[in-house]
């Protein structure tokens, strides 16, 4: 893959990205919809909506990249095999270590970038291609899930101030509504008292 295919690449992740984060908030709208119809009304589900949508987006892109740099692991690991298949069998030295990972991380700039693959230390350079995919593995399958924690932190905190602003919207609704009923009691009662009066005076006339 050259840097060309990783531009296409990274512009098909973003997209995917915009697609999963948008079914991921549809999802989440129906769903609170059902739980609390006033919460899905209220401005701070606007906001955190208007906030979690490019998170989500940032991280759901990343995740659909590592997915296709996950794909790629064993293409990795037979041009790995055929690259120190041109070195000295018996090669052990580390700038020839080196270069094989240089040579890797151009051919697949996208597991260089997730993996940082010319850092690697290997002291075999024999034992690249096992050792280097089943690094790359575990490396991208520990990211995947620190994304999927990241994605659902968001989605936590998003629904959280929303049920709380729902919640404080609705005390105040209460109070205001328990303080119309009595005002409205109040006024009743200063009429009462005050057709009372008057009547009381007609009856001394």
């Amino acid at each position: 893959m050259k840097y060309v295919d990783l531009l296409t690449t990274a512009t098909d992740c973003l997209l995917y990205g915009i697609l999963l984060a948008a079914v991921t908030m549809l999802i989440l709208y129906f769903v609170l919809q059902m739980i609390s119809k006033s919460c899905v009304k209220t401005i701070p589900f606007y906001l955190a909506g208007i906030v979690l949508a490019p998170l989500l987006v940032v991280q759901d892109s990343l995740i659909v990249a590592a997915f296709q740099a996950k794909s790629m692991v064993d293409a990795v690991e037979i041009d790995i095999q055929q690259i120190v298949g041109t070195y000295d069998q018996t090669a052990k030295d580390m700038n020839e270590t080196q270069a094989i990972l240089d040579q890797v991380g151009q051919d697949f700039p996208l597991i260089g970038y997730f993996t940082n693959i010319t850092n690697m230390q290997v002291e075999n350079a024999q034992q690249l291609a096992a050792t280097m995919a089943d690094a790359i593995r575990d490396y991208l399958n520990t990211y995947l899930w620190k994304r999927f924690g990241w994605c659902t932190a968001f989605i936590i905190l998003a629904v959280l101030i929303t049920f709380l602003a729902d919640k404080k919207n609705k005390h105040i609704f209460q109070q205001t509504a328990r303080n119309r009923r009595e005002s409205r009691r109040t006024t009743s009662v200063v009429r009462t008292d005050r057709h009372v009066a008057r009547s009381s005076r007609c009856h001394r006339f």
